[in-house]
């Protein structure tokens, strides 16, 4: 043990004591709080994973519509939990003549996203047909 004989020593001495102390506790309640939010990263991507298990995802293609001579093929997508986005190709007498055309958005529900997406291409048949 170090030998002081003056009070600026002891200060000192105190002083570095207590900063060897704050840095340790520091990092312990950094450690803690890692292992907590590595925790709870693990559980939210549970249960990101348990909902997109159990809620049913479309079929490659969920609708084939037929509009003023055009055949729409839309093809639904989930993107995550709760968001869900359409897509769909546009075919004129066998042909592909727009392909993966979809509005710019994602939707809460694969219905919203499908329908969406339909009303987009009757759009596009009539604006570009």
């Amino acid at each position: 043990m170090a030998h002081c004989q003056s009070r600026a020593c002891w200060f000192g001495l105190g002083l570095l004591s207590g900063a060897a102390l704050a840095c340790l506790s520091t990092w312990a309640a950094k450690s803690a709080h890692r292992q907590v939010g590595a925790g709870a990263a693990e559980t939210a991507l549970a249960a990101q994973q348990q909902a997109l298990e159990s809620e049913p995802l479309p079929e490659a293609a969920t609708d084939i519509i037929e509009y003023r001579g055009f055949m729409v093929h839309v093809f639904c997508h989930a993107l995550g939990v709760g968001r869900f986005k359409a897509v769909c190709d546009i075919w004129e007498a066998g042909a592909v003549v727009l392909e993966s055309g979809a509005p710019p958005a994602a939707y809460p529900t694969a219905e919203e996203a499908r329908l969406a997406t339909i009303a987009w291409a009757r759009q596009w048949v009539q604006n570009n047909g």
